[in-house]
């Protein structure tokens, strides 16, 4: 899937989840874990020529559903440690760091391409192929929501349901 649309999706989940006062560092937090799998072609770039073994390599262990929650387990300690907003509410946060994270690999398998969701194991890539590389019909409105959830911040409005009052 194109970079836009991993940024823009996992920017949407981390601010769907995090508390409202952290709207704005989770939307931005969501964009780089969204996109975080997909550093590992820099080192690849430099290893191989081969672009099937690039393709093979690259959505391999940086996207496996045994990896990521790992190094997403990572990542929040580390912010829980060093306080600031992850320390404030340690467990929203947790689950926004490894909902932005898992969103790349899921993503990438409804693409034609497919990836390796359950790397190490010798299974088969999940290639579900009902999305498009790049499909701005659906990145559109995920990046409409991001914008609105970055203008509403703790808004009434940014809480997704609001009306009627009772909710």
């Amino acid at each position: 899937m194109d970079s836009l649309t991993q940024i823009v999706l996992g920017g949407a989940v981390a601010a769907a989840i995090a508390p409202a006062p952290h709207r704005r560092a989770a939307l931005l937090a969501g964009a780089m874990l969204g996109t975080l799998p997909d550093l590992d072609a820099l080192p690849l770039a430099l290893l191989t020529d081969d672009p099937v073994a690039r393709m093979t390599w690259h959505r391999s262990a940086s996207h496996s559903l045994f990896v990521l929650p790992l190094l997403g387990w990572a990542i929040w300690a580390l912010f829980r440690r060093s306080g600031g907003r992850v320390a404030e509410s340690p467990l929203r946060w947790f689950w926004a760091i490894q909902l932005a994270l898992v969103t790349h690999p899921l993503l990438d398998a409804f693409t034609v391409y497919g990836t390796q969701l359950w790397w190490p194991l010798p299974m088969r890539s999940v290639m579900w192929s009902s999305v498009f590389i790049i499909d701005p019909l659906y990145t559109i409105w995920l990046l409409a929501a991001c914008i609105a959830a970055w203008w509403l911040r703790e808004r009434i409005a940014a809480h997704g349901c609001c009306w009627p009052a009772w909710c």
